[in-house]
Order: C-alpha cells, then structure tokens, then sequence
C-alpha cells in the first residue's frame, strides 16, 4: 500500500466522525500535492489524539513547533478563521 493510500485510511478512522472529516478530506485532496517533507510531518501529526488535533487546529499557536505548518494548511484548507 503505498503511504498515501496508508494515510489517508488512517485518516478517515480517526476515531471521531468530526476527526474523520477534517483530515480524511484534508488527506485526499492535498496530500498528493504535499512535498515528501509535508507528508512525513502529517504522517507524524496522526500519531496525536483527535482531541489535541482539534485543539491546534482551534488555536494554531498551540501546536508543537514541528506540526504548526501542517497545521495551518489543514485550517486553511477548511477556511478556518487564521
């Protein structure tokens, strides 16, 4: 399976339906256009809880400095108010 594929299952059973939407949406659309760089970082970024995820995306600032990036793209891709 290749790690896009991987990921974007890992994506869609979060866990949380609002976790599942968020990033299996996020997963399809712009992963393949995701530098190999980005895709580790997401790939990373699924090993934390819906629930810290969701609290990052609320409020970006929070967000460990290594995932901050992914984490944006993410709020920009749902328009999020940034």
């Amino acid at each position: 399976m290749s790690i896009l594929k991987k990921l974007m299952h890992k994506s869609h059973y979060r866990g949380t339906k609002e976790g599942d939407f968020i990033l299996s949406a996020f997963a399809k659309n712009e992963l393949p256009k995701c530098s190999d760089d980005e895709i580790t970082v997401y790939e990373n970024l699924l090993e934390y809880t819906d629930n810290e995820i969701k609290e990052w995306l609320t409020d970006p600032e929070t967000a460990p400095s290594n995932l901050k990036n992914i984490v944006f793209k993410i709020r920009n891709f749902h328009n999020f108010d940034c």
